[in-house]
C-alpha cells in the first residue's frame, strides 16, 4: 500500500519561498537538496514530484535556473571559487569550458617541428 503524499499548495508555497529566501535558510546558492530539507522530503521525493506534477516541475525548473544565475554571477565576482562555480556549472548545468590551442602561425611561417626517432643499428659480425 503507498503512503500518503505531503504533496499540497503548502508545499508549493514553502518551495516557492525557498527559491526566493534561500540565503535565509542558510544556503550560499538555491540547491535540490537544500529544498528538500526545507520541505522534510528525499531528494527522491522531489525527482518523483516533478515528474507526476507539472507546477512542482516548474518549480524545480526554476529553482536550477537562479541557481545557475547565482553561480555564474558569483563566479564573476569572485563571490564564489572559480574551481567550484566552474564544477557546479559543469555538472548542473552543462557548461563546459574549453580550451584551443592554435599550434599554427597566422601568417604560415612558422612550422611544425618534426622529430624523428631511429633505433641506432650497430653492425655487428657474430
Amino acid at each position: 500500500m503507498a503512503r500518503p503524499t505531503k504533496y499540497n499548495d503548502k508545499i508549493l508555497e514553502k518551495a516557492q519561498d525557498y527559491i526566493k529566501n534561500y540565503t535565509a535558510y542558510g544556503d550560499q546558492i538555491p540547491m535540490i537538496d537544500g529544498l528538500a530539507l526545507e520541505l522534510g522530503i528525499h531528494r527522491d521525493t522531489i525527482n518523483d514530484w516533478e515528474q507526476k506534477y507539472p507546477e512542482f516541475s516548474d518549480i524545480v525548473r526554476g529553482l536550477m535556473t537562479k541557481q545557475g544565475r547565482v553561480l555564474m554571477n558569483g563566479s564573476l565576482s569572485g563571490e564564489f571559487r572559480e574551481r567550484t562555480a566552474t564544477l557546479a556549472l559543469s555538472s548542473n548545468h552543462g557548461l563546459v569550458t574549453k580550451t584551443e590551442t592554435d599550434i599554427k602561425s597566422s601568417d604560415g611561417t612558422m612550422k611544425p617541428t618534426v622529430i624523428e626517432l631511429v633505433a641506432k643499428y650497430e653492425d655487428r659480425e657474430d
